[in-house]
């Protein structure tokens, strides 16, 4: 390996489906940086952290799983996962969006307490079909994955909750060192409405090193965690003179309702004040989180005397295309493929600069 005096991080994003954009940028980022034969990346990255299906990713990542076989998760089982009975891609519709958060109450690809091999069960047999028994411990690289412990009042809403970072690091501020990496990988990934808050139930709820509650999807907290993987790096290897900070988004664009806002409006009524608006400010709310600290992380690399390199794939994506995070149709998949590879050509340039940066 190069400089020891160089932290190096990798950092992927939330979005869902759209995780697909992010997988396919970094197996060209890997390619090129590391060949296309190295296929367990964890050594190489000091931590590697993520949210949501990002955290995922980073989990598998950090396992010493191949990157270069990861691409099923979206292209197969992803599109039964968003399914409503078991076929391909039937998603949820927007009049079953409202129904849900209006009356049922169920999210929307709940297969809890039944057989079905679709929807939440299949996330639930796929994550544990991956990493089985295994701990956060058998990790082989730090990692940071967030997530938000849930405290409902007893009429079932929310009061109040804890903002949580698992680790396998045991240092102050971070949890679940010996939790089950399919523990930490459903509660960060129980995207609201989408799929049910993940109940773990441990032995000894006052030991910081399980989780114990009701966990929701980790964007609720952080959807970019660069800024936390940049401080457990920095704790573990406080001499450390360079960071380098790989931060991969799953793009910018509608992640709910892929309806637009009701026309015929009264002068005195306000747009934003629909049931079919609450996703778009909700996409608001977590890229403006994200957004931030990219920003920050960007402004500190190019104007500050700070040995902070920094790369940011987040693409622009294209607002007449249906990029709500439950599409899993093939044309929406050929075009994340097609928009990492495009970007990745158009930016190659920084990339490469950005790669010396991170192999020096």
């Amino acid at each position: 390996m190069s400089d020891p005096n160089t932290l190096r991080i990798l950092e992927i994003d939330g979005g869902g489906e759209r995780g697909y954009l992010s997988l396919k940028f970094l197996q060209q980022f890997l390619n090129q940086w590391l060949g296309a034969g190295v296929t367990n990346i964890a050594p190489y990255f000091d931590v590697i952290c993520g949210t949501s299906i990002g955290g995922l990713l980073a989990l598998n990542l950090a396992s010493g799983v191949n990157p270069y076989t990861l691409d099923p998760f979206f292209t197969v089982q992803g599109k039964q996962l968003f399914s409503t009975n078991g076929v391909d891609s039937n998603r949820a519709t927007t009049v079953d969006k409202v129904l849900s958060l209006s009356v049922t109450g169920v999210p929307f690809y709940s297969t809890q307490g039944t057989a079905a091999a679709y929807g939440s069960n299949l996330l639930v047999s796929e994550v544990q079909s991956i990493f089985g028994a295994n701990t956060m411990q058998s990790l082989q690289t730090n990692v940071v994955i967030p997530t938000y412990k849930a405290d409902l009042r007893g009429d079932n809403t929310i009061k109040s909750g804890v903002y949580t970072l698992c680790s396998n690091v045991n240092t102050p501020g971070f949890v679940g060192q010996n939790e089950l990496i399919s523990e930490v990988a459903l509660a960060t990934s129980a995207a609201p409405f989408y799929l049910p808050s993940r109940v773990i139930t441990s032995a000894n709820p006052l030991d910081p090193t399980y989780l114990d509650g009701r966990y929701l999807d980790g964007g609720v907290y952080a959807n970019n965690p660069a800024t936390f993987g940049r401080n457990l790096a920095q704790i573990l290897k406080p001499n450390a003179n360079r960071v380098c900070v790989l931060s991969i988004g799953t793009g910018l664009g509608e992640m709910g309702f892929d309806d637009p806002t009701p026309s015929g409006l009264a002068a005195d009524q306000d747009p934003l004040v629909s049931i079919t608006n609450l996703f778009g400010l909700f996409d608001v709310a977590s890229a403006g989180g994200q957004e931030g600290v990219a920003k920050s992380l960007f402004l500190e690399s190019q104007y500050t005397l700070s040995k902070l390199f920094y790369y940011r794939f987040q693409p622009v994506l294209d607002p007449a295309l249906d990029t709500e995070l439950d599409n899993t149709d093939d044309s929406i998949l050929t075009y994340y493929a097609d928009t990492a590879a495009d970007y990745y050509s158009n930016d190659l340039d920084n990339i490469t600069t950005f790669i010396g940066h991170l192999s020096a």
